[in-house]
């Protein structure tokens, strides 16, 4: 047996908490390569604290990645959404962030 994927909402759940995580330890991740790669913060001891530029923007690259996975509105095409995955124009009222689920929903209570 067999389920649509469109209209699956385990499915759409998973890939929304999924996304979530994504953009949770991207961000994080970005953030550390900036602190301790790019500004050299804590200096070792002994040493002149060093700038590394490619560790910067490649960190502050990704640390921008995770903060837009991060402000993405969830997507459930099974609860009538339509159009582009990644679209910072879609509606974002009556939605839970983690999982898109309604508002009005009781979550695991039913």
């Amino acid at each position: 047996m067999t389920s649509d994927l469109r209209t699956d909402p385990f499915y759409w759940r998973v890939f929304n908490v999924l996304l979530r995580l994504l953009g949770i330890g991207a961000t994080f991740a970005g953030s550390i390569v900036v602190l301790l790669f790019g500004l050299g913060y804590p200096p070792a001891p002994d040493t002149a604290q060093q700038t590394s530029w490619s560790a910067l923007i490649s960190g502050g690259l990704l640390l921008s990645a995770g903060l837009g996975f991060l402000m993405l509105p969830p997507y459930r095409p099974d609860l009538g959404d339509a159009g582009p995955l990644v679209s910072f124009f879609r509606g974002r009222t009556g939605r839970r962030w983690w999982t898109g689920d309604s508002r009005s929903d009781s979550g695991l209570l039913r």
